[in-house]
């Protein structure tokens, strides 16, 4: 099994791509599914195969 990276890098990594996602323009979210009480959003991820899903 692979040793872990630095903790304190592993957490600013990830802590600048929740940013970036939060920072995602709205024009870029398409609606996924709409109910009368959630609307589930998705976009193309540029880092892996599938989508983003936002969920308001």
């Amino acid at each position: 099994m692979e040793a872990l990276p630095d903790a304190t890098a592993f957490a600013t990594k990830v802590q600048n791509t929740l940013i970036q996602y939060h920072s995602i323009d709205d024009d870029k979210w398409r609606v996924a599914k709409k109910t009368k009480d959630v609307t589930i959003w998705r976009k193309p991820s540029e880092e892996f195969n599938g989508y983003l899903i936002a969920v308001f």
